[in-house]
């Protein structure tokens, strides 16, 4: 019996399918970060409607930065109404076409300052897709934001001066016996020895 539930519960997970969407967060100064989206639909049906939630208390200043093309993006903030905390979002309706099955949707970027008291690395945030005629729910899930690995220029530029140098320094090593010498055809008859398969 354990092992037809299992096959069963394997069986379906196999065939889920879901909304997937990943994130790229950039930090923008002390508070303020750029979060954008790509969102690809791995579900059975077109996506006309979608609506991703910023927590009321940890998201503050929601700004939309970029739409996508031929998709109108309204965006509300996180607030207090009457002692109820509502969090803020994003909603995004399809002008033209929908999201097709198998297709991505680039182009979204919100800005937004962290407005909470521990890192948000293992945040995640709640998302909802809808049928754009009867405003109801289709699909609902979360996701984790994820930071974009970002190198300043100064930074970098430093980088490379020191890697010139270095590489300089090899090239001119004692007698021809650098590794670049040898990459060079200085030393010839070893230059195949640093050959691995």
């Amino acid at each position: 019996m354990k092992l037809i539930l299992f096959l069963t519960l394997l069986i379906s997970s196999m065939n889920a399918n879901a909304l997937l969407i990943n994130t790229s967060v950039t930090k923008l100064d002390n508070q303020q970060y750029q979060a954008d989206y790509q969102i690809y639909n791995n579900t059975q049906t077109a996506v006309d409607g979608l609506i991703v939630y910023f927590q009321f208390g940890l998201f503050d200043n929601l700004t939309l930065l970029h739409s996508p093309a031929e998709w109108d993006v309204f965006v509300a903030p996180a607030q207090d109404l009457f002692g109820l905390q509502e969090d803020g979002f994003a909603d995004a309706l399809a002008l033209g076409s929908p999201l097709q099955v198998g297709e991505t949707l680039n182009g979204l970027s919100l800005v937004f300052d962290w407005a909470g008291k521990s890192d948000f690395i293992s945040t995640t945030q709640r998302f909802e897709t809808y049928d754009a005629n009867t405003f109801d729910v289709t699909t609902e899930g979360s996701y984790q934001l994820r930071f974009a690995q970002s190198v300043s220029a100064p930074t970098s530029a430093l980088y490379f001066i020191v890697l010139v140098g270095l590489l300089n320094m090899l090239y001119k090593g004692h007698h021809g016996n650098s590794h670049l010498a040898k990459l060079s055809g200085k030393c010839a008859s070893k230059q195949a020895q640093g050959v691995a398969v």
